[in-house]
C-alpha cells in the first residue's frame, strides 16, 4: 500500500481533476439543453407555418366558391398554394427529427454529467478517508 500522505495528495489532485471534468460536462449539458430549446422553437415555428398554410388555404377556397367570374384565377392560386404543402411538411419533419436528436443529445449529456459527478463525489470521499488514515497514522507515531 502507498504512503498515506502520498495517497491523500493523490486523491486531492484527483478531486481537482474530476471537479474540472464535472464543470466541463455541466457546460456541455447547458449547451445541449440550449440546443434542444432552439430545436423545439424551430419545430414550433414550422408547425405554426403549417397551421397558417391551412388557414390561408381555407380563405382561398372561400374565394374560389364565391367568385364565379374570377374563379379560375382563384383555383390557380389554390393549386400554387397547395404546391407549397409538401415543402412545409418536409420542413416540419426535419425540424421534428432535429428536435428528437437534440433531446437525445441532452439526455446523453445529462447522463455524462451525472456519472462524472458521481466520480467526483467518490474522489472527495476517498480524500476524506485517506486524510483520516494519514492523521490516524501520524497520531500513532507521535
Amino acid at each position: 500500500m502507498r504512503d498515506p500522505a502520498r495517497e491523500a495528495a493523490f486523491w486531492r489532485l484527483l478531486v481537482r481533476v474530476r471537479g474540472l471534468r464535472v464543470r466541463r460536462k455541466l457546460r456541455a449539458l447547458a449547451d445541449a439543453r440550449r440546443h434542444e430549446r432552439h430545436a423545439a422553437d424551430a419545430f414550433a415555428a414550422r408547425l405554426a407555418a403549417l397551421e397558417q398554410h391551412a388557414r390561408q388555404r381555407q380563405r382561398v377556397l372561400t374565394f374560389c366558391r364565391r367568385n364565379g367570374r374570377v374563379g379560375a384565377q382563384w383555383r390557380a392560386t389554390l393549386r400554387a398554394h397547395d404546391a407549397r404543402l409538401a415543402g412545409l411538411q418536409l420542413q416540419l419533419s426535419e425540424a421534428r427529427d432535429a428536435h428528437a436528436a437534440a433531446r437525445a443529445e441532452a439526455g446523453f449529456a445529462l447522463r455524462a454529467w451525472q456519472v462524472e459527478q458521481g466520480r467526483h463525489d467518490d474522489a472527495k470521499e476517498r480524500v476524506r478517508l485517506a486524510s483520516a488514515r494519514h492523521l490516524a497514522i501520524d497520531g500513532e507515531n507521535a
